[in-house]
């Protein structure tokens, strides 16, 4: 007699039995899931991202949701790319368009152009990163006129501008204000953090900008501080997805709760797990805190794993199984056994690169694309020598977290001009434009130019450049900083007169006396040949820079503005790439890489006092060393088929602590860990180069 078909099959409207189609139990309960909250906890490989994909084509092919109904959160850019890539296919592309799926940042992002005027700031509003916002803090602190920063300073000594930078992110995504970290004692120079918090946020306001941190922290202000506006997006946004959620911070989280409701359709997806970005705040325990929220939910473990072979998912499980405060869950494996685990032990890290080439040249002859090989480290210094083996064997490879087009310090440069464009008032983009290329304007003078402009031009700096003759002494300078203005106003007239956003970008770097006049003299005329490379290279970038912003004008038609594509030159917004669209190795630090995976997957340095890192070992809090392990755990199950763990003697020219604990605690290595000291492993590697490490107690 056959068994009947499970409720979730039979009950299924028209239309949306295909999107049931090969899902497990779990996951169809998942997707078919009906109002209220739902928290999915989704072991690595466990196909979360299929399974919310499917629940939000679901909800459009049974009728309970309209795509503009749903906004669906994620951790990472790319993570959003991915998520409307699947959309695309599930929906077509013009009703995935419609679905709202996003970063945090970029959510908030958009909230804040909504409603800019609540915080004083206009719809034009420009968005600082790292390197901005660095700036923005040496020049408060170098500020001696600043009474409170000079008090503060006398009480307690000057800290590095980035440990101040990284205090104070950290203090905005707790939803900290500068009183509160005056009371936090944990917090290095309390009194200084806070008072550079007031500074800054003052300077922000005036230059009509926000930090990275500001949206977050301002994002949950506007919904916490305005309940009305908050009714009005929660009536626009009725089903809220939420991918990763184990790595939120504070801000984040309460983002989503406040976004949700007290009852409302929220899905989370997480696993305790892989929490690995502590270090921004995020925790287990705001999982935690979902399920004390809500108390209705409902809550579907999906442990099947279709990613990795049996032997694999093993030897990550025992490891990770060593943190404590976990949920104990039972991950199987849905490919089976046949995978390969191999532990591989070197002399110095040039060995280990010799050898990991020639693994991926070997692969790559068997037949295994470049894009199904990962190579993975704790920290990208480990990769170094790796990557020029790879080059010297002619492999292509690309680089996470390598500078990009518009990481790059000339391109931000331009990047900066294009900003006064959208924003005039942004005294930090100014300083940078105006010195790039120099025109004999210092700080002094950038300064009196940005005081007159908030004095006279309404805080309009290019206004107050075409007035430069009555501001700055020198005639030359003067006249230089009179072209700057007036050339970038007459660039923000064709703007304003709907000129093409390529137009705009071009005009911008072929402005008189500015970048493109300035690097094409430098390379026509400098006598040095690495100048004139140099000078080369700017140049391609820029053109790269020109062609991107045609590329952006191209994709998004009539619609394209300037100030969309700087919040996409700022990594805001997810870019939808075709799948093969880079046929390279990949080479990756183990966070980058995370919710990426591959056939052959080898990772680097195993090895105590780099993962685990010496500063998780040197901790007094347990819970930094149980992170690093859940690091190991990450970078091992993104391997498919085989996974290779390598360590050495010395890197870098100096010893290293012997191979990882995580590596025992695998079960991998043989030997018990308890008991031997690091010391005692620097005597037992003894062995020729490139022979395989010998590990205590196996060795004579």
């Amino acid at each position: 007699m056959p068994h009947p078909k499970p409720e979730w099959r039979t009950n299924a409207p028209p239309g949306t039995k295909r999107l049931l189609a090969g899902l497990t139990p779990e996951q169809a309960q998942a997707v078919t899931h009906g109002t209220g909250p739902l928290l999915l906890i989704a072991g690595p490989g466990a196909g979360k991202t299929r399974t919310l994909t499917h629940r939000i084509a679901y909800l459009l092919e049974s009728g309970q949701a309209h795509p503009d109904q749903i906004l669906a959160v994620t951790f990472s850019v790319r993570a959003a790319g991915e998520l409307r890539l699947r959309l695309a296919d599930l929906l077509g592309q013009e009703r995935a368009r419609r679905v709202t799926a996003a970063t945090f940042h970029s959510v908030c992002a958009r909230l804040l152009r909504e409603h800019a005027h609540v915080f004083g700031r206009t719809e034009q509003y420009t968005i600082y990163d790292q390197g901005d916002m660095r700036r923005v803090i040496d020049w408060i602190l170098a500020d001696k006129e600043r009474t409170a920063i000079r008090q503060a300073l006398d009480r307690g000594g000057q800290p590095a501008s980035a440990e101040v930078q990284s205090a104070l992110s950290l203090a905005k995504n707790e939803l900290l204000a500068p009183a509160g970290i005056r009371n936090r004692s944990r917090y290095i120079a309390a009194d200084l953090i806070a008072a550079v918090w007031e500074e800054s946020e003052r300077e922000l306001s005036r230059s009509n900008a926000w930090d990275f941190d500001d949206l977050l922290e301002f994002g949950v202000r506007l919904l916490r501080e305005h309940p009305h506006r908050l009714q009005w997006i929660r009536s626009r946004w009725c089903w809220v997805m939420v991918d990763e959620f184990q790595d939120v911070n504070r801000a984040q989280t309460e983002l989503v709760f406040l976004l949700a409701g007290e009852d409302g359709n929220v899905a989370v997806c997480g696993d305790e797990d892989q929490v690995v970005h502590g270090f921004r705040g995020a925790s287990p325990l705001h999982i935690v805190e979902f399920v004390r929220r809500y108390t209705g939910h409902e809550a579907i473990v999906l442990g099947r794993n279709f990613r990795s072979r049996s032997e694999i998912l093993e030897a990550a499980t025992r490891c990770v199984a060593h943190n404590h405060r976990r949920v104990q869950k039972q991950l199987v494996a849905a490919r089976g056994g046949g995978g390969i685990v191999e532990v591989r032990g070197f002399y110095e890290d040039w060995h280990e690169a010799h050898w990991v080439a020639s693994q991926v040249a070997e692969a790559i002859a068997a037949g295994i694309p470049g894009p199904e090989i990962l190579i993975l480290a704790r920290t990208g210094y480990a990769t170094q020598a790796v990557q020029l083996s790879l080059a010297r064997a002619g492999i292509p490879h690309r680089v996470l977290g390598s500078l990009g087009l518009y990481e790059r310090t000339e391109v931000k440069d331009a990047l900066a001009y294009l900003t006064l464009l959208v924003n005039p008032a942004d005294a930090q983009a100014f300083r940078r434009a105006i010195q790039s290329p120099r025109r004999g304007v210092g700080p002094a003078t950038a300064s009196a130019l940005v005081t007159r402009a908030r004095e006279e031009f309404d805080a309009d700096l290019l206004a107050a450049c075409a007035n430069a003759g009555r501001i700055v002494r020198s005639e030359e300078t003067a006249r230089r900083v009179v072209c700057f203005g007036e050339g970038l106003l007459a660039v923000r007239r064709e703007m304003q007169a709907s000129r093409s956003l390529g137009h705009v970008v071009l005009a911008t770097v072929m402005l008189d006396g500015g970048l493109v006049h300035h690097y094409e003299q430098r390379r026509d005329t400098s006598a040095n040949a690495a100048a004139r490379r140099d000078a080369e290279r700017v140049l391609e970038d820029l053109r790269s820079l020109c062609r991107a912003a045609q590329a952006f004008d191209e994709q998004h038609g009539p619609a394209a503005t300037l100030q969309e594509f700087l919040e996409h030159a700022a990594g805001l917004h997810a870019q939808e790439l075709g799948a093969g669209e880079d046929r390279r190795v990949t080479i990756s630090t183990i966070h980058r890489a995370k919710g990426t995976e591959a056939t052959l997957v080898i990772l680097l340095g195993c090895e105590e006092e780099l993962l685990p890192s010496w500063q998780s070992l040197a901790s007094p809090d347990p819970e930094a060393l149980c992170e690093e392990r859940r690091l190991f755990y990450v970078a091992a199950t993104r391997a498919k088929d085989r996974l290779i763990f390598t360590h050495v003697r010395t890197r870098g020219g100096r010893d290293t602590g012997g191979p990882s604990r995580f590596l025992y605690e695998a079960e991998l290595q043989a030997g018990p860990l308890a008991g031997r000291v690091n010391h005692c492993w620097k005597r037992a590697w003894i062995f020729a180069p490139g022979e395989q490490a010998g590990l205590p107690g196996q060795r004579s």
